[in-house]
């Protein structure tokens, strides 16, 4: 798509308080994949983003990324081509239809501005019911820690206790719809009837952009 000269101009007209917030709006889309309205450090990015919208997707179509917004989740998100994506490997596909699935469970019952939680316990037998595997607590943790750099989780306490929280973020729903969930649940079924299944096998790529893990 060929952009607009005139339109992507108008980001020079932005103050310097304006440009520092849509140069920060872009970094933590480009790193984290995802900007989230119901986090206070991005509250007012993410009202800033919403107003200059337009702009953000010029900035982005010029490196063919698209961005994806639900205003209703509260979160913005990068969509670039397959070649720009995280790919996640198999247990780690599964965690994250796991916690997609949960975020569904829960979110009915929250409050305003409340993100759904649930605990470490809660997430291993759910995985273990899905998968017929009974998962592994160090590889488990691993695996908190990416999804938590990516902004779809966050463990608070040790991984290895069942008691321990692990809060879901709206960013889930965009991570995985409808159709990826279906294209998962179908490849993990065709899976469990084929005992040379390699375990590393890659079953789906997500739209998580492959930023570098800073902590």
């Amino acid at each position: 798509m060929r952009i607009d000269a005139n339109e992507l101009a108008l980001i020079g007209e932005l103050t310097d308080s304006e440009f520092d917030s849509f140069r920060a709006c872009v970094r933590i889309l480009l790193s984290k994949t995802f900007l989230i309205r119901g986090f206070e450090h991005e509250e007012q990015l993410y009202a800033f983003a919403l107003r200059n919208i337009r702009l953000l997707e010029l900035w982005f179509s010029c490196a063919d990324i698209e961005l994806k917004r639900d205003e209703g989740l509260g979160v913005i998100a990068c969509r670039a081509g397959h070649e720009m994506r995280t790919r996640l490997g198999r247990e780690e596909t599964c965690a994250l239809l796991v916690f997609r699935l949960l975020y569904e469970e829960r979110r009915a019952d929250l409050r305003l501005s409340q993100f759904p939680s649930v605990t470490v316990g809660d997430f291993l037998r759910k995985y273990q019911t899905l998968t017929g595997i009974q998962p592994r607590k160090t590889r488990m943790a691993d695996i908190f820690r990416r999804l938590s750099f990516f902004k779809l989780v966050s463990l608070s306490g040790d991984p290895a206790d069942p008691d321990s929280s692990l809060v879901l973020y709206p960013s889930l729903a965009l991570a995985l719809d409808n159709d990826a969930i279906e294209e998962i649940e179908n490849a993990l079924e065709l899976e469990q009837t084929d005992s040379e299944a390699d375990e590393d096998e890659q079953i789906i790529d997500v739209d998580i952009e492959d930023g570098e893990d800073e902590s």
